[in-house]
Formats: C-alpha cells, structure tokens, sequence
C-alpha cells in the first residue's frame, strides 16, 4: 500500500517543511497541501516543502481553475516542478466557498477536463491554440520556462461522474472522506470504467482512498474533537451520505453545532457515522481501518487535515502504523 499526506493551510508557516522532511523519512509518496480560499496559499508553501524534501512527490491536493486561471495554475505548477527536480504533482477539483466571495459556484466536469488539456499542454512545452467552451488559448500562449516533464494529474471528486472523467483524462482519482471502504470500492469501479471506455488499462490510472484525520493516545480527545471537525464537512458530503444511509437526524446536528453554536448536539454523530469518514482514535483504530481498506482491495490511502491535537505527534503514530504493515 502507497501512503500520502495532506496538510491544510491552518498551521504555523514553519511546520510545513518540517512535517514534510519528516513525512519523506516515515516513507510517505507524496505530501500536498489542500488549496482552500482564506487559508494559507499553498504555492509558496509548497515551494518550502519541496526544499525540504528530495524524494516525495509535491503538489496542491486540490486546486481549481476557477479563481486561478490554468495558465496561472500551469506556471506555478512548472515553477514548482522545477524547484522540486521534477516532483511536482497536481490534484485539480470544481472548488469551494464561492459564497464567501459572491459567486455561485461556476464548476463543470468539461471546465475540469478542458482546465486539465490546457494545463499538461503548457507545463509539457506545448502551446495553444486550444478552444475548449470554458477556456481558451491563442496560438502563441506558451510558458517561457519549466522541465517539460509530464507532471502526473489526479481529479479530487466524490460522485460517479467525476470518478469516470478521472479514469478517463487523468493520472488518477484522490475521493476525500473515504475510511469506509464501501463507497470508495463504487467510486473505484466508476474510475475503472471510465478508464475502459478511453481505451485506457486500469492499471494507468490510481485511486487514493483519502481521509479526514485526527489521531491521539487518548481516545476519547481524538474522537471528541473528531466529531467537531466533520460536523463541518458532514451536510455537504452529497452522494457518500445517501450511500451510506447517513440519518437526517445527525446530519441536522452536525448543523445545529456549526451554525448555531449547539455543540452538545455533536453528541448525536453516532461512531459509526465517525468511522465512515475519517481515522479517528487511537494507533488502534488507525490499524483496524487501514486493514479494512487493504481486504477491500485499496492499494492507495492519504491522510489529510491537522491530524490531530499535536500535528507532529499524530504524524509519528501514523508513521508508526505505516511502517508495521
């Protein structure tokens, strides 16, 4: 099994070189950093990471073309992959929080594949004209600088659609909230088929089942502050909550604590509803849930977040896990 790590952008700026060095010396493949309006921008922070590091792999898990152009996003990728010596990667997803900015969200599955055409075009050398219906380039649209190489592309996407445009037009799939290996087991089979219907074999392309973490020695913090962060993300998890038959009645405390400040409703999760989406507990329960998506087939796992009360704590229990197996 292939290990990731993806940091957000709400710690101290001197963390992320170090977790990174010390995520490449616990065997991680590769170490992004999770692009989020009103957070930390990651390209600098990815370019200290990259200084940091000489093995894994370093890239934005996700960006969009929606705020940042792709032209834009193609010369901070080849910029990076430059810095790096030819380690950059790009996870590339529709975005978030267009709200907060007076925008309804602009996102389609052709805006991503069309965004992706344009940027491997010019972070390989290449240069327009391309005329997609969302973006556009002239003929002589062209970076000036960059290896050249084929920097690897990964679609972070949760529904079935999205899976199959990343089989057939990337280098992989990274599904954010996948601990249970059920729903990620569908968005794998989506992935696959797409591929096949691109004349693709399943092997060219990687699906990363990816979690939310939050890990401790003690169990009860971990899974206590656990509830709290996916009571953020939990109404908005669409199809894995339908799948997974989710009750409305969690889901609706997941909302009151957010958005009213009810916080004893956090209680309501169930552990079962914890346990779908994110490794939380103990080295324990980090063991038991990477066991269950290996029996089910996942050769890829990331985990993703804060990790847990100490941030470099939880990366050494992880590490510990990892290197058990």
């Amino acid at each position: 099994m292939e290990y990731f790590l993806q940091l957000h952008g709400n710690l101290p700026l001197d963390a992320y070189p170090v977790l990174a060095a010390r995520a490449e010396e616990l065997g991680f493949e590769d170490v992004s950093l999770h692009d989020v309006l009103f957070r930390r921008p990651v390209w600098p922070v990815l370019c200290d990471m990259a200084r940091a590091t000489s093995r894994v792999l370093v890239g934005p898990n996700v960006t969009h073309p929606y705020l940042s152009h792709p032209v834009q996003l193609a010369a901070n990728l080849a910029h990076l992959d430059e810095l790096s010596g030819g380690r950059a990667v790009l996870g590339l997803g529709r975005g978030s929080m267009y709200e907060m900015v007076g925008r309804t969200n602009p996102a389609t599955l052709d805006g991503l594949r069309e965004a992706v055409d344009v940027i491997r075009t010019l972070v390989e050398g290449g240069s327009g004209p391309y005329d997609g219906e969302v973006f556009q380039l002239r003929k002589d649209a062209k970076l000036h600088f960059g290896t050249g190489r084929r920097v690897p592309v990964y679609l972070g996407a949760m529904g079935p659609k999205g899976a199959r445009l990343a089989g057939a037009h990337c280098d992989g799939l990274r599904a954010a909230a996948q601990w249970h290996p059920g729903y990620a087991s569908l968005l794998k089979e989506h992935m696959e088929a797409g591929a096949k219907e691109a004349g693709r074999a399943a092997d060219e392309v990687q699906f990363v089942a990816e979690n939310w973490t939050f890990v401790h020695p003690d169990r009860e913090l971990a899974r206590r502050e656990a509830r709290s962060l996916l009571a953020t993300f939990l109404p908005h998890l669409g199809a894995p909550l339908a799948f997974h038959e989710v009750p409305e009645a969690e889901i609706e405390a997941a909302r009151a604590a957010k958005r009213d400040g009810a916080t004893e409703r956090l209680a309501e999760i169930s552990d079962r509803t914890l346990d779908l989406f994110m490794a939380a507990g103990d080295a324990n329960d980090l063991r038991a849930g990477l066991d269950r998506l290996e029996a089910a087939g996942h050769t890829a796992v990331s985990f993703s977040g804060q990790l847990g009360p100490d941030t470099s704590l939880a990366l050494e229990i992880i590490g510990e896990a990892i290197a058990a197996r």
